[in-house]
């Protein structure tokens, strides 16, 4: 035996020591081994990972494995909120969080549903766990924070609602389950503040044949999201899984991405699959009932225990989880208990997320999105036949159209149950428009194919929450201008620089200024004004016309939020913060030039001057793990602009003491524009690099490509993966 094979011999039975010591069995670790070996990893010249396996279950192994290598504490917390253990490593704040998610889901019913689980499904679960488990044996030095061991029906917990989006606030949820629920009968009214959400987004475009030069099909895939929480990958398997794109961390599916046939992309719609009931409630003889169709129905209850970090301690309290046939009590609203209705197909929504990832064609792509179980997502579709495809929303219960869907509707009346599901041709949808493509940007169906559709005005209006936002406007215009375009022509596209929110507010405030410039008070605004006047509506890194433009509307949106009545629901606040439904009409002409005057008094507050180009404030930059942002290191300009001002680059910057500048935090992630043709051809870039590791040439190897709109050609064909293979190695080396 050599030196080098009795050193990894060494090293072997060191990590299986350790891992019995963890709690892995000595047939577990041989078994972990065993799929470890069929699988080889190549990261390529960008740091980008392709899996090459023989079973779609050894793909799953792999993808884990990966996600650990760089985003380990990510997973593991995207697998503690699941659980809902947060409190156990983040304290008593968290408590609620995690009642929520009991609310809808436990270990208990995640082993049944696991158990329920067709078998083939069952074989990727148990590779996900797997995977992570095998990962943390042979990175002993990688403490988790709570998770020893993953077990397969974890993978299970995979379809909690937010609370943010079921028209809720985390306030609410905590007023009503932390106090003795007959206190809740008697208040008049929530007397809860509203818990301002920052609500993302993404733009998703079909081109057709007719507008390319190659004559094939074209997707963008450009999710809006937060920085560092997906990575770009490429699963390939002998079972017929070739799938390129960006899982969401945790998580064993392709959220956004291709294959070589064709190419799916999820932009949030509010079109949902949830719904709010008021419930009538009252005590008799210490048990509590509601009102239904004239009689009194019991509510269920059940207690939930949970632990909680206290100092060196771990403390638990008990709740008491009430439900009617609607669905679990989440809060109290002018005396009347608050239940959440929602879809839980578990099951279902694993297996639509895995089977489109191998579906080669239109209509098997149809036949996996027609189990109708994804909530909150719209679809955007184009295939290498040349076909383009969108769906608005995907789970849509039929219901009342005489009820405001938007609030709780009453819980008292078979009226405004739901009839059943609407099928995939009665939602809103476009396949093969005459004008040759399709967008969504959150927005609404109505404008998909560029003129307003008569046809789906006519859908039930519950179908059609969603605003014409800004960057669905400027999508459209950039859209209509594409004619024999390349892959390079959509990405250009997708970074115009022009800002429809921009030219819709900027006159009104100039025009305002000229209406109250008598004031002496405001005469010191001439020269901003005198720069917004002179602007063509572009953002630019050298613009000073931006930055007074950007934080004048940031404050517009926070003026728009703060008049919407209360409670404010997802649909209202998000069509202002999106940008599609913000206002100056209830604003005076001195009230908007005196907004403009907090923006200069602010920027001469950081920088002594109020001309402040646009790329000096807003900036991008990776700090290491563990450290903030930091005025004194590298960091680059930015032009792109928040949402709401119509980029369709979007990018949201904040400001945090003791920093002058801005550093994004939201915006464009992984962002793909691909053609479907005989061979593929795609183009990506992500967010700063591959690595999150500080050292690595990976980790801002990207940054001038995601700011300049200069995106990397992948490797697909394993051929080319080879030629541009930076390593290659197997799970544990």
């Amino acid at each position: 035996m050599n030196l080098r094979l009795l050193y990894c011999t060494f090293i072997w039975l060191l990590i299986a020591n350790l891992a019995v010591a963890q709690g892995f069995s000595s047939k577990e670790i041989s078994e972990y081994q065993q799929q470890a070996n069929r699988i080889t990893i190549v990261k390529d010249k960008w740091g980008v990972p392709h899996v090459y396996t023989q079973t779609d279950a050894d793909a799953v192994f792999g993808m884990m494995y990966v996600q650990c290598e760089e985003f380990f504490e990510k997973v593991e917390n995207s697998l503690i909120t699941r659980l809902g253990r947060q409190a156990e490593v983040d304290g008593e704040s968290e408590l609620y969080q995690d009642l929520w998610a009991k609310t809808f889901i436990d270990s208990t019913k995640a082993i049944q549903l696991y158990k329920k689980t067709p078998k083939w499904l069952r074989r990727l679960c148990d590779a996900y766990a797997a995977g992570i488990n095998f990962y943390m044996y042979t990175h002993p030095q990688k403490r988790p924070r709570l998770l020893t061991k993953i077990e397969p029906w974890m993978a299970l917990m995979n379809n909690i609602p937010s609370i943010a989006n079921s028209n809720l606030t985390e306030t609410e949820f905590r007023a009503f389950y932390s106090k003795d629920a007959s206190a809740s009968l008697a208040l008049a009214s929530s007397s809860v503040p509203h818990d301002y959400q920052e609500v993302g987004g993404s733009n998703g475009w079909a081109i057709a044949p007719s507008r390319t030069k190659s004559k094939n099909a074209m997707l963008l895939i450009n999710p809006h999201s937060e920085f560092y929480g997906r990575i770009e990958i490429h699963l390939v398997s002998e079972q017929g899984l070739n799938a390129y794109g960006a899982p969401f961390l945790g998580q064993f599916n392709i959220f956004q991405g291709f294959n070589e046939h064709l190419g799916w992309m999820h932009p949030v719609t509010l079109s949902d699959g949830k719904d709010l009931y008021a419930e009538t409630v009252e005590r008799k003889q210490g048990k509590y009932f509601y009102q239904y169709d004239g009689q009194l129905r019991a509510i269920d209850s059940s207690k939930v225990t949970l632990r909680y970090k206290k100092g060196n301690e771990l403390l638990s309290k008990t709740f008491t989880i009430y439900r009617t046939h609607h669905g679990p009590v989440v809060a109290v609203r002018n005396k009347k208990w608050i239940s959440l209705k929602a879809q839980e197909s578990n099951i279902d929504l694993l297996t639509v997320h895995w089977q489109k990832m191998k579906a080669k064609n239109l209509k098997e792509f149809t036949k996996v999105i027609d189990k109708r179980v994804m909530t909150g997502n719209n679809i955007v579709y184009a295939d290498r036949d040349g076909n383009i495809g969108y769906w608005h929303g995907n789970f849509v219960p039929k219901r009342n159209p005489n009820y405001d869907w938007k609030r709780q509707v009453d819980g008292t009346t078979k009226d405004t149950e739901w009839q059943g599901i609407h099928s995939l041709d009665e939602l809103p949808h476009y396949i093969n428009p005459a004008n040759g493509w399709l967008q969504n940007c959150n927005s609404t169906p109505l404008y998909a194919a560029g003129q307003f559709d008569s046809v789906m005005n006519r859908k039930p209006i519950y179908m059609l929450p969603d605003g014409h936002t800004p960057r669905a406007m400027n999508a459209v215009r950039v859209l209509n201008q594409l004619q024999s375009a390349t892959l390079d022509d959509v990405i250009k596209a997708a970074h115009d620089p022009y800002l429809p929110n921009a030219s819709r507010f900027i006159p009104s405030l100039v025009k305002s200024f000229e209406q109250v410039q008598a004031d002496s008070a405001l005469l010191r605004l001439a020269g901003p004004i005198q720069t917004l006047s002179k602007w063509d509506f572009r953002t630019d890194t050298s613009s000073v016309a931006t930055t007074l433009a950007v934080l004048w509307t940031e404050r517009l949106v926070q003026q728009n939020v703060a008049k919407l009545p209360r409670p404010i629901t997802n649909e209202e606040q998000y069509s202002v913060t999106n940008g599609s439904n913000l206002t100056v009409d209830f604003l005076s002409p001195i009230e908007q030039v005196k907004m403009l005057g907090q923006v200069v008094q602010e920027l001469q507050k950081d920088f002594g001057t109020w001309e402040v180009a646009w790329g000096k404030l807003n900036r991008f930059q990776r700090p290491a793990e563990g450290k903030s942002f930091s005025d004194v290191q590298k960091s680059w300009a930015v032009p792109a602009t928040p949402g709401y001002m119509g980029s369709l680059n979007a990018y949201v910057s904040r400001k945090t003491a003791p920093n002058k500048a801005r550093y994004g935090v939201t915006g464009n992630t992984f962002v793909a524009a691909v053609e479907f043709g005989k061979e593929l051809k795609a183009k990506t870039i992500l967010t700063g690099g591959a690595s999150t590791t500080s050292t690595s040439a990976h980790y801002t190897d990207q940054v001038e490509g995601y700011i300049h709109a200069q995106f990397k050609e992948i490797f697909f064909y394993k051929k080319e993966v080879l030629a541009n293979a930076e390593r290659t190695y197997k799970p544990g080396e």
